[in-house]
């Protein structure tokens, strides 16, 4: 099975720029490049800050955008999003009783789990009380199956100074069930704008670029910098025995080349 993950879209009004880049150019040229190399996917997950201000003519632009999309989708909220104005565009979404945008999904292969980290008018995330009941129970009831998680706030400390403190509040109560589960499990989100894997108490985690800049890799000291790197996706390959998460940038204008020939062709 494969599953696409893209995130951090930012979108802003039509013709606003972001960083002096179009973010609906960026997410439409994410979208060709879905439907023409990766049309076989099962879905495609977009982990969070759909919309950089929450506005609601953000969400019908993100509708009519990925109406372009080949692949069904899933979404869940991030940081800068409005959860009311995202499921009044989106009314489909899967919710929990309370409202939270979760829901889960079985396949022939792993149970899918979609969590909602938004705090309101905060940029850290959270998961508790009841949301994070819920998120047990759709653990324990995968019964064997690998489970792949996708989030918007990381549960760990990367590193970055800029980013550590804006992660999911109490991690570890995150991490619990996932540790307890007897099958594969693999974490993907968003959030920090860069491409980093790794494992935290045991468990794999993943996240992507994304759609808008860059943040720095700063380790000393704590910097609100960032660049224009190309934009990337996540394409995930799940089977039962093995999950692998490759990495596709777009917009790169780097050259292409036969490798068998040294010839260019792009």
């Amino acid at each position: 099975m494969k599953i696409i993950q893209i995130t951090d879209i930012h979108l802003t009004a039509r013709g606003d720029t972001r960083f002096g880049v179009s973010q609906h150019e960026r997410l439409a040229a994410a979208i060709r490049q879905v439907n023409e190399r990766h049309a076989d996917a099962a879905f495609c997950v977009l982990t969070g800050d759909l919309a950089d201000r929450g506005e609601p003519g953000s969400y019908d632009d993100l509708r009519a955008e990925l109406q372009q999309l080949s692949v069904p989708y899933r979404l869940i909220p991030g940081n800068h999003d409005r959860r009311a104005a995202l499921t009044a565009a989106f009314p489909e979404l899967g919710r929990t009783p309370d409202g939270f945008v979760q829901y889960a999904e079985d396949t022939e292969v792993a149970r899918l789990i979609f969590l909602d980290s938004l705090d309101e008018g905060k940029i850290t995330g959270a998961l508790g009380g009841d949301r994070l009941a819920w998120f047990e129970a759709q653990v324990k009831e995968a019964r064997g199956k690998p489970v792949l998680v996708f989030i918007h706030h990381p549960p760990l400390k990367s590193g970055i100074k800029m980013l550590d403190p804006l992660g999911l509040a109490e991690p570890a109560s995150f991490l619990a069930p996932l540790k307890r589960h007897d099958a594969q499990v693999h974490v993907f989100y968003g959030h920090v704008h860069r491409s980093i894997h790794g494992t935290v108490e045991g468990v794999p985690f993943t996240a992507q670029r994304g759609i808008s800049i860059q943040f720095s890799l700063e380790l000393d000291e704590e910097s609100w910098t960032g660049d224009l790197a190309p934009p990337t996706f996540g394409v995930i390959l799940v089977d039962a025995n093995q999950i692998v998460v490759h990495e596709d940038a777009l917009l790169t204008g780097w050259a292409r080349y036969d490798i068998r020939t040294d010839t260019r062709i792009g």
